[in-house]
């Protein structure tokens, strides 16, 4: 049983030796004198986790934030590190409202206002409130954090020998610490959260997929002030509800009526969204809670918050190769592609990397305690990546760690299911279809399809009426059939009819994927239904014609 000295308070100059003497209580300090360990201990990664809470938020947002780090942590140290928790005490209504006049103004008021927070973060909390009728949500920047920050960030460092007690010395701790220290900087910014809210809600809606974000009030948001529309529906945090495993009142519970919305589906349709934004949209989420995605009734998946981040052109190009060619097991192809975003390594090139990539098996390799999913694959590359000297840019250190945090999420929603391997097949297909519609235009496709359907619809009308006036002498239809052998027929047959039934399965796939990718409205559907009516038809007349 781990032991925590009570939270730590800053006196003056006496924080560096609280900081120092809580780790050293733990056995994970060097200056002061360790207690000595018992065999009962608990491994150093969760005496460490333990302890970060005890010495603040700034430790504990960093112990989150290395929860994320699957390239410099082992995939187990980083599943220990993201249990520290994520909240922090309500702020008293005095301070709200102080916070509320300084940045909005006393003529900005809200028409109703909860002073008490439906979520209380280590960077932020959020109140509910109304305006104009309207149900919005007011996220703050928690007043305390630039002095929190000011205090701690400097006092990182001092985590160096207990994330050395699990393993090999971390020299990667100070560009870590650098890099959170922008994060923190993101974070605390809702000038920048409320711009990319608002380029999400764009490319969802230029792209036609399932994809939303809230609106944000412009006129009511500023940088530590940020209010945007309550969305309906529930958030990931609450999946599923009861409600939904019974079947009975799910639409009360914020989820499409009769449970549409399936674990393994939904953990499928949210990497099939975060990975089409992140390889072809404007930004894409990197630090996210449960309760910052929520499931709309009308099956769509809008991320409310957390951090954002953008990959440039060529980054996006690199990255999107990389993991289809992980995907395809193609070694060669996804080294290349993953050290044109990485910087530094061996001055032999890429050829040890290449091998020691072609080498891996995840399941094989306890001490990292990978999983055997494209998951797993993907953070072992960058593990070995970090192993042979190379260091990934900023923006791929965003694409890391927001990947990271899908991952966990796909794995608890559909842990027997590779989520992140199927939303892949899913976005790649999408952006096939993003291609044709580039080429042709949305709406020309759409005319087309409409017009193939409704020809497809109406031709037995137009076949009965042709068969109706031969009837009657009124034309003349010459058909020319060449019998071939009966023997020839019967061998024919299973051949013909296993194509058929394969052309209606590849029928019914595509017409899901289109479908679920929402591009073309009901018109999928319809142009499914009939063409398996046409190869149903194929299947009876060929069946009676047959011996």
């Amino acid at each position: 049983m781990v032991r925590i000295p009570g939270q730590l308070r800053a006196r003056d100059g006496r924080r560096r030796e609280e900081v120092e003497r809580c780790l050293a209580a733990l056995g994970l300090g060097r200056r002061f004198p360790r207690r000595l360990q018992a065999a009962t201990d608990p491994p150093p990664i969760v005496r460490l986790a333990a302890a970060l809470p005890a010495l603040g938020p700034v430790f504990t947002a960093f112990g989150r934030y290395l929860s994320t780090r699957v390239d410099l942590l082992p995939e187990g140290d980083c599943e220990v590190l993201s249990t520290v928790p994520d909240d922090a005490p309500p702020l008293p209504p005095e301070p709200v409202r102080d916070l509320l006049l300084s940045e909005l103004g006393p003529e900005r008021v809200f028409a109703a206002f909860d002073p008490v927070p439906s979520v209380s973060t280590l960077v932020y909390q959020e109140h509910r409130a109304r305006v104009a009728g309207a149900p919005v949500v007011v996220r703050l920047v928690r007043p305390e954090l630039a002095a929190e920050s000011a205090r701690d960030l400097d006092l990182l460092p001092l985590l160096r020998p207990a994330l050395a007690a699990g393993g090999a010395e971390p020299r990667w701790l100070g560009a870590a610490v650098d890099d959170f220290t922008g994060m923190l900087a993101v974070a605390s910014d809702h000038d920048r959260e409320a711009a990319a809210l608002i380029a999400m809600g764009h490319d969802g809606a230029a792209s036609g997929l399932a994809l939303s974000a809230p609106r944000v009030l412009r006129d009511l948001s500023t940088a530590r002030v940020l209010t945007v529309e309550e969305l309906p529906g529930a958030t990931l945090a609450g999946f599923p509800p009861p409600a939904l495993r019974h079947g009975d009142g799910a639409a009360e519970a914020g989820f499409p009526a009769g449970g549409r919305w399936g674990a393994e589906e939904l953990a499928m349709r949210l990497c099939q969204a975060w990975l089409r934004q992140a390889c072809f949209g404007q930004v894409f989420p990197v630090d996210f809670r449960d309760g910052d995605v929520r499931l709309l009734p009308d099956r769509r998946i809008a991320w409310t918050g957390g951090t954002f981040a953008a990959l440039p052109p060529a980054a996006k190009v690199n990255l999107w190769e990389y993991l289809l060619a992980v995907a395809a097991q193609d070694t060669e192809r996804a080294c290349a592609a993953l050290t044109r975003e990485l910087e530094g390594g061996p001055a032999g090139g890429s050829g040890p990397l290449h091998q020691r990539l072609r080498q891996l098996v995840p399941f094989r390799d306890g001490g990292w305690g990978a999983r055997d999913d494209l998951a797993g694959y993907l953070f072992l590359h960058w593990r070995c990546a970090a192993r042979a000297g190379y260091r990934p840019r900023a923006h791929g250190i965003a694409f890391y760690r927001g990947l990271a945090r899908l991952a966990a999420a796909a794995r608890r929603l559909a842990p027997g299911r590779d989520a992140l391997r199927e939303g892949l097949e899913a976005a790649r297909l999408t952006a096939g279809m993003d291609d044709v519609i580039r080429l042709f235009g949305r709406e020309q496709i759409k005319e087309v399809m409409g017009d193939y359907a409704a020809a497809l619809l109406t031709l037995p009308e137009r076949v009965n009426e042709l068969l109706n006036l031969a009837a009657e002498g009124r034309v003349t239809v010459k058909v020319e059939v060449v019998e071939p052998p009966a023997e020839r027929r019967r061998k024919d047959l299973p051949a013909l009819t296993l194509a058929a039934l394969s052309a209606m399965t590849a029928v019914v796939l595509l017409a899901r994927h289109l479908e679920s990718a929402g591009l073309f409205g009901p018109w999928p559907e319809r142009v499914a239904a009939a063409l398996l009516g046409l190869l149903g038809a194929f299947l009876f007349l060929g069946a009676r014609r047959w011996p």
